[in-house]
Protein backbone atom coordinates (compact mmCIF):
# COMPACT_ATOMS: atom_id res chain seq x y z
CA UNK A 1 0.00 0.00 0.00
CA UNK A 2 1.04 3.59 -0.60
CA UNK A 3 0.69 6.09 2.22
CA UNK A 4 -0.57 9.57 1.44
CA UNK A 5 1.21 11.13 4.42
CA UNK A 6 4.55 9.71 5.59
CA UNK A 7 6.74 11.74 7.94
CA UNK A 8 10.46 11.17 7.39
CA UNK A 9 12.52 12.46 10.30
CA UNK A 10 16.07 13.30 9.26
CA UNK A 11 14.95 13.34 5.64
CA UNK A 12 17.48 16.04 4.74
CA UNK A 13 20.48 13.92 5.75
CA UNK A 14 22.76 11.83 3.54
CA UNK A 15 20.60 8.70 3.77
CA UNK A 16 17.38 10.66 4.16
CA UNK A 17 17.67 12.10 0.66
CA UNK A 18 17.75 8.60 -0.82
CA UNK A 19 14.86 7.41 1.33
CA UNK A 20 12.70 10.42 0.46
CA UNK A 21 13.34 9.88 -3.25
CA UNK A 22 12.59 6.14 -3.02
CA UNK A 23 9.30 6.76 -1.23
CA UNK A 24 8.22 9.46 -3.68
CA UNK A 25 9.05 7.30 -6.71
CA UNK A 26 6.81 4.58 -5.33
CA UNK A 27 3.74 6.67 -4.72
CA UNK A 28 4.11 7.70 -1.08
CA UNK A 29 3.36 11.24 0.00
CA UNK A 30 6.35 12.52 2.00
CA UNK A 31 6.92 15.30 4.51
CA UNK A 32 10.41 15.84 5.96
CA UNK A 33 11.02 16.79 9.58
CA UNK A 34 14.56 18.07 10.01
CA UNK A 35 16.57 21.05 11.24
CA UNK A 36 17.44 21.96 7.65
CA UNK A 37 15.34 21.85 4.47
CA UNK A 38 15.46 18.80 2.19
CA UNK A 39 17.08 18.79 -1.23
CA UNK A 40 13.82 17.73 -2.86
CA UNK A 41 10.87 20.06 -3.10
CA UNK A 42 8.71 18.22 -0.58
CA UNK A 43 6.71 19.56 2.36
CA UNK A 44 9.07 20.41 5.21
CA UNK A 45 8.71 20.87 8.95
CA UNK A 46 11.65 22.59 10.62
CA UNK A 47 11.99 20.88 14.00
CA UNK A 48 14.35 19.00 16.30
CA UNK A 49 13.41 15.50 17.45
CA UNK A 50 14.39 16.57 20.98
CA UNK A 51 11.46 19.03 20.91
CA UNK A 52 8.62 16.74 21.99
CA UNK A 53 5.72 19.16 21.40
CA UNK A 54 6.97 19.88 17.87
CA UNK A 55 7.35 16.16 17.15
CA UNK A 56 3.86 15.46 18.50
CA UNK A 57 2.33 18.12 16.25
CA UNK A 58 4.16 16.82 13.19
CA UNK A 59 3.45 13.14 13.78
CA UNK A 60 -0.26 13.75 14.47
CA UNK A 61 -0.73 14.99 10.90
CA UNK A 62 0.62 11.80 9.33
CA UNK A 63 -0.25 8.14 8.81
CA UNK A 64 3.19 6.58 9.32
CA UNK A 65 6.75 7.57 10.24
CA UNK A 66 10.17 6.65 8.90
CA UNK A 67 12.54 7.68 11.67
CA UNK A 68 16.08 8.44 10.49
CA UNK A 69 16.98 11.47 12.60
CA UNK A 70 19.81 11.16 15.10
CA UNK A 71 23.55 11.57 15.52
CA UNK A 72 25.59 9.34 13.23
CA UNK A 73 28.84 7.70 14.29
CA UNK A 74 30.68 9.82 11.70
CA UNK A 75 29.83 12.89 13.80
CA UNK A 76 32.22 13.09 16.72
CA UNK A 77 30.39 14.18 19.86
CA UNK A 78 30.62 13.27 23.55
CA UNK A 79 29.25 9.80 24.22
CA UNK A 80 26.28 11.04 26.22
CA UNK A 81 25.07 12.98 23.15
CA UNK A 82 24.72 9.80 21.08
CA UNK A 83 22.66 8.21 23.82
CA UNK A 84 20.62 11.30 24.62
CA UNK A 85 19.65 12.19 21.05
CA UNK A 86 19.37 8.76 19.48
CA UNK A 87 17.53 7.09 22.33
CA UNK A 88 15.39 9.98 23.58
CA UNK A 89 14.66 11.15 20.04
CA UNK A 90 13.34 7.70 19.22
CA UNK A 91 11.24 7.76 22.39
CA UNK A 92 9.75 11.09 21.33
CA UNK A 93 8.85 9.78 17.88
CA UNK A 94 7.30 6.56 19.16
CA UNK A 95 5.46 8.25 22.00
CA UNK A 96 4.05 10.75 19.50
CA UNK A 97 3.04 7.98 17.09
CA UNK A 98 1.31 6.05 19.86
CA UNK A 99 -0.49 9.15 21.10
CA UNK A 100 -1.70 9.98 17.58
CA UNK A 101 -2.97 6.44 16.98
CA UNK A 102 -0.55 5.59 14.18
CA UNK A 103 0.02 1.94 13.38
CA UNK A 104 3.41 1.96 11.62
CA UNK A 105 6.90 3.28 12.32
CA UNK A 106 10.13 2.21 10.62
CA UNK A 107 13.15 3.15 12.74
CA UNK A 108 16.80 3.36 11.77
CA UNK A 109 18.96 1.20 14.00
CA UNK A 110 22.39 0.04 12.85
CA UNK A 111 24.66 -2.98 12.65
CA UNK A 112 26.44 -1.14 15.47
CA UNK A 113 23.67 -2.30 17.83
CA UNK A 114 25.34 -5.73 17.85
CA UNK A 115 28.71 -4.40 19.02
CA UNK A 116 30.47 -6.47 16.37
CA UNK A 117 31.56 -3.49 14.31
CA UNK A 118 33.71 -2.36 17.22
CA UNK A 119 36.10 -5.22 16.42
CA UNK A 120 36.89 -5.87 20.07
CA UNK A 121 39.14 -8.83 20.76
CA UNK A 122 36.82 -9.81 23.63
CA UNK A 123 33.77 -10.03 21.34
CA UNK A 124 34.42 -11.60 17.93
CA UNK A 125 31.60 -12.96 15.75
CA UNK A 126 30.63 -16.31 17.25
CA UNK A 127 29.48 -17.79 13.94
CA UNK A 128 29.06 -16.97 10.25
CA UNK A 129 26.94 -15.73 8.72
CA UNK A 130 25.89 -13.50 11.62
CA UNK A 131 22.11 -13.48 11.86
CA UNK A 132 19.71 -11.46 14.01
CA UNK A 133 19.82 -14.09 16.76
CA UNK A 134 23.54 -13.46 17.36
CA UNK A 135 24.25 -11.99 20.83
CA UNK A 136 24.60 -8.22 21.00
CA UNK A 137 27.20 -6.69 23.32
CA UNK A 138 27.62 -3.03 22.38
CA UNK A 139 30.11 -0.90 24.33
CA UNK A 140 30.70 2.27 22.29
CA UNK A 141 28.09 4.93 23.18
CA UNK A 142 26.85 5.08 19.58
CA UNK A 143 26.41 1.30 19.52
CA UNK A 144 24.62 1.41 22.86
CA UNK A 145 22.32 4.15 21.58
CA UNK A 146 21.26 2.00 18.62
CA UNK A 147 20.71 -1.00 20.87
CA UNK A 148 18.45 1.24 22.96
CA UNK A 149 16.55 2.30 19.84
CA UNK A 150 15.58 -1.33 19.32
CA UNK A 151 14.67 -1.92 22.97
CA UNK A 152 12.55 1.24 23.07
CA UNK A 153 10.77 0.22 19.87
CA UNK A 154 10.01 -3.23 21.24
CA UNK A 155 8.61 -1.74 24.45
CA UNK A 156 6.09 0.33 22.47
CA UNK A 157 5.05 -2.69 20.42
CA UNK A 158 4.52 -4.77 23.56
CA UNK A 159 2.28 -2.22 25.20
CA UNK A 160 -0.02 -1.18 22.38
CA UNK A 161 -1.13 -1.28 18.77
CA UNK A 162 2.01 0.26 17.24
CA UNK A 163 3.98 -1.85 14.74
CA UNK A 164 7.70 -1.05 14.45
CA UNK A 165 10.38 -2.45 12.17
CA UNK A 166 13.96 -1.51 13.09
CA UNK A 167 16.45 -1.72 10.26
CA UNK A 168 20.13 -2.35 10.90
CA UNK A 169 22.04 -1.04 7.87
CA UNK A 170 25.69 -2.03 7.72
CA UNK A 171 28.09 0.58 6.33
CA UNK A 172 26.02 2.63 3.87
CA UNK A 173 28.43 3.02 0.98
CA UNK A 174 27.81 6.56 -0.21
CA UNK A 175 29.82 7.26 -3.38
CA UNK A 176 32.42 9.37 -1.57
CA UNK A 177 33.25 6.43 0.73
CA UNK A 178 34.23 3.84 -1.89
CA UNK A 179 37.84 4.96 -2.29
CA UNK A 180 38.17 5.34 1.49
CA UNK A 181 37.06 1.73 2.07
CA UNK A 182 39.54 0.46 -0.54
CA UNK A 183 42.39 2.40 1.08
CA UNK A 184 41.34 1.28 4.55
CA UNK A 185 41.54 -2.41 3.73
CA UNK A 186 44.82 -2.11 1.86
CA UNK A 187 46.31 -0.28 4.85
CA UNK A 188 45.64 -3.37 6.97
CA UNK A 189 42.98 -1.69 9.13
CA UNK A 190 41.35 -4.32 11.33
CA UNK A 191 37.64 -4.35 10.50
CA UNK A 192 34.89 -6.50 9.03
CA UNK A 193 34.35 -5.08 5.56
CA UNK A 194 30.55 -5.07 5.21
CA UNK A 195 28.56 -2.63 3.05
CA UNK A 196 25.24 -1.81 1.43
CA UNK A 197 24.55 0.89 -1.17
CA UNK A 198 22.39 3.91 -0.26
CA UNK A 199 19.95 3.02 -3.04
CA UNK A 200 19.45 -0.47 -1.62
CA UNK A 201 19.20 0.90 1.91
CA UNK A 202 16.47 3.32 0.83
CA UNK A 203 14.60 0.45 -0.82
CA UNK A 204 14.77 -1.53 2.43
CA UNK A 205 13.12 1.36 4.27
CA UNK A 206 10.35 1.50 1.69
CA UNK A 207 9.78 -2.24 1.83
CA UNK A 208 9.66 -2.13 5.62
CA UNK A 209 7.13 0.69 5.48
CA UNK A 210 4.95 -1.30 3.07
CA UNK A 211 5.26 -4.60 4.94
CA UNK A 212 2.11 -5.87 6.61
CA UNK A 213 1.51 -8.26 9.50
CA UNK A 214 4.87 -7.54 11.14
CA UNK A 215 4.41 -6.38 14.72
CA UNK A 216 8.13 -5.99 15.42
CA UNK A 217 11.43 -7.02 13.91
CA UNK A 218 15.05 -5.88 13.75
CA UNK A 219 16.64 -6.72 10.40
CA UNK A 220 20.12 -6.51 8.91
CA UNK A 221 20.29 -4.48 5.71
CA UNK A 222 23.35 -5.75 3.88
CA UNK A 223 24.74 -6.59 0.47
CA UNK A 224 25.23 -10.28 -0.22
CA UNK A 225 29.01 -9.85 -0.47
CA UNK A 226 31.66 -7.89 1.46
CA UNK A 227 33.59 -4.70 0.68
CA UNK A 228 36.80 -6.68 0.42
CA UNK A 229 38.99 -7.99 -2.36
CA UNK A 230 39.51 -11.17 -0.32
CA UNK A 231 37.17 -14.09 0.23
CA UNK A 232 35.16 -13.88 3.41
CA UNK A 233 37.17 -16.49 5.28
CA UNK A 234 40.46 -14.92 4.14
CA UNK A 235 39.19 -11.52 5.31
CA UNK A 236 38.26 -12.89 8.72
CA UNK A 237 41.69 -14.52 9.09
CA UNK A 238 43.55 -11.40 7.95
CA UNK A 239 41.68 -9.33 10.54
CA UNK A 240 42.83 -11.59 13.38
CA UNK A 241 39.35 -12.67 14.46
CA UNK A 242 40.02 -15.21 17.17
CA UNK A 243 38.71 -17.69 17.95
CA UNK A 244 37.76 -18.24 14.34
CA UNK A 245 33.96 -18.15 14.04
CA UNK A 246 31.96 -21.33 13.60
CA UNK A 247 30.93 -21.64 9.94
CA UNK A 248 27.26 -22.55 10.15
CA UNK A 249 26.64 -22.43 6.42
CA UNK A 250 29.75 -23.96 4.79
CA UNK A 251 27.88 -24.51 1.53
CA UNK A 252 27.21 -20.77 1.32
CA UNK A 253 30.90 -19.88 1.47
CA UNK A 254 31.74 -22.68 -0.96
CA UNK A 255 29.12 -21.51 -3.44
CA UNK A 256 29.97 -17.83 -2.94
CA UNK A 257 33.39 -17.43 -1.31
CA UNK A 258 32.76 -13.70 -0.85
CA UNK A 259 29.33 -14.10 0.80
CA UNK A 260 28.50 -11.48 3.39
CA UNK A 261 29.52 -11.78 7.03
CA UNK A 262 25.96 -10.70 7.88
CA UNK A 263 23.03 -12.88 6.88
CA UNK A 264 20.57 -11.16 4.48
CA UNK A 265 18.00 -13.93 4.62
CA UNK A 266 15.70 -12.63 7.35
CA UNK A 267 15.23 -9.28 5.62
CA UNK A 268 14.48 -11.17 2.40
CA UNK A 269 11.91 -13.33 4.16
CA UNK A 270 10.21 -10.61 6.24
CA UNK A 271 10.14 -7.60 3.90
CA UNK A 272 11.27 -9.02 0.55
CA UNK A 273 14.59 -7.17 0.53
CA UNK A 274 17.36 -8.44 -1.78
CA UNK A 275 20.46 -6.87 -3.33
CA UNK A 276 22.39 -7.66 -6.49
CA UNK A 277 25.44 -5.42 -6.07
CA UNK A 278 29.03 -6.59 -6.50
CA UNK A 279 31.78 -4.90 -4.51
CA UNK A 280 34.51 -5.87 -6.98
CA UNK A 281 32.62 -4.10 -9.76
CA UNK A 282 31.87 -1.08 -7.54
CA UNK A 283 35.50 -0.64 -6.53
CA UNK A 284 36.75 -1.18 -10.09
CA UNK A 285 34.31 1.42 -11.44
CA UNK A 286 35.47 3.86 -8.76
CA UNK A 287 39.11 3.38 -9.77
CA UNK A 288 38.24 4.07 -13.41
CA UNK A 289 36.23 7.19 -12.63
Amino acid sequence: MAYERVLVTGGSGLLGRYVVEELRKNGHGVTVLDKKPPAQGVPYIEADIMDLPAVERAVAAHEAVVHLAGIDLAIKVPGNDYVRVNAMGTWHVLQSAEKAGLRKVVACSSVAATGLGEMRFDFPPQYLPVDEAHPSRPVHPYSVSKHLVEEIALSFVRRGALDVICLRPVLVLFPHLVEWVVRRERSGFRWIYYYVTPEDTARAFRLALEATNVRYDALFVTATDNASEYTTLEMIARNRVTPFPEIRAPALYTRNPRASVFDPERAKRVIGFETTTDWLRISEDARKA
